[in-house]
C-alpha cells in the first residue's frame, strides 16, 4: 500500500475525485488519493459515496491508518486496482467545514486577546465543543470573545491555505493553539490563515470566507477539572 494523496488539503470544496483502490480491509478501502477528509483533531471525518466495477458503495466513515486514509463501506466488492469514483456528502460536510473554521475564529480570538489555550475539541454537523484552559474562569471574559468572534465573521475576511517547511513552522510558537501536540512529524504543516486576524497549522477543511460561518452562539458550559472549562456553542 501506498500513503493517500489528500486532495482535500488543497481544495476543501471538492466534491467528487477519480481514484484507485491500493489496499483493501475487512470493513473498507484504501485509495491513493482522496477528497475524503479523515476524522482527527476532533473533527468527523467525511460521508459519502464510491462508484467502482462492482457498483456503488455508501463510505460510512473515513480513518486515518497507518497505510493511509480508510473508507469504511456498507459491504465488501471492491479490489486492489480497482478505478472508483468518489462522491462527498456535501451538506454535512459543509456544515463540518463551517465549524471548524469558526473554531479557529474562537480560538483565535480567546488565545490572542486572552491568553487562553485550547486542549481539545470535538466538531459535529450539529454543534461545536472546544476545552480551555483557564487559569481563573469568567464568564464575561468568554461571552466578549464569542462577541469578539462574531465581530470577525460580519467582517467576511477571507481564508487562506498554504505550506510551509516544519522548521519555519515550529520557530512560530503562535501557529500552534492547542496545547497537544501533532500526532506525527512532518516535513512540511500547513497553514490555515485568516487573513488579518490568526493563522494556525491545522490538516482539516474550512470555508473560504468567514462570511460563510454564520453566527456563533454559546449554549452552555461545563467544569471539567481543575483549570479545563468546556464550551459548547452552535452556528446560526
Amino acid at each position: 500500500m501506498t500513503a493517500t494523496e489528500r486532495l482535500y488539503q488543497r481544495d476543501s470544496y471538492l466534491r467528487t475525485f477519480e481514484a484507485r483502490v491500493t489496499g483493501v480491509e475487512p470493513d473498507g478501502v484504501v485509495l491513493d488519493r482522496t477528497a475524503f477528509f479523515p476524522t482527527g483533531g476532533g473533527v468527523l471525518g467525511d460521508s459519502g459515496t464510491l462508484a467502482g466495477p462492482a457498483g456503488g458503495f455508501a463510505v460510512t466513515e473515513t480513518v486515518e491508518t497507518e497505510h493511509g486514509v480508510l473508507h469504511r463501506l456498507d459491504r465488501p466488492g471492491l479490489a486492489v486496482g480497482d478505478a472508483v469514483r468518489g462522491e462527498l456528502d456535501w451538506a454535512r460536510r459543509y456544515l463540518l467545514m463551517r465549524y471548524h473554521t469558526a473554531t479557529h475564529v474562537l480560538t483565535g480570538v480567546m488565545f490572542n486577546d486572552f491568553h487562553v489555550r485550547v486542549t481539545g475539541n470535538q466538531l459535529t454537523p450539529e454543534k461545536g465543543r472546544v476545552d480551555f484552559a483557564f487559569e481563573q474562569f469568567d464568564r464575561a471574559v468568554l461571552e466578549k470573545g464569542f462577541a469578539r468572534a462574531n465581530a470577525l465573521v460580519e467582517q467576511k475576511l477571507p481564508v487562506r491555505v498554504s505550506f510551509v517547511p516544519a522548521r519555519e513552522a515550529r520557530a512560530r510558537p503562535e501557529l500552534f493553539k492547542l496545547e497537544t501536540a501533532f500526532p506525527h512529524d512532518p516535513a512540511e504543516f500547513r497553514l490555515v490563515e485568516i487573513v488579518g486576524f490568526d493563522t494556525q497549522a491545522d490538516g482539516g477543511c474550512h470555508v473560504a470566507s468567514l462570511g460563510e460561518i454564520g453566527r456563533l452562539v454559546l449554549t452552555k458550559t461545563e467544569n471539567k477539572g481543575k483549570v479545563n472549562r468546556r464550551v459548547y456553542f452552535v452556528l446560526e
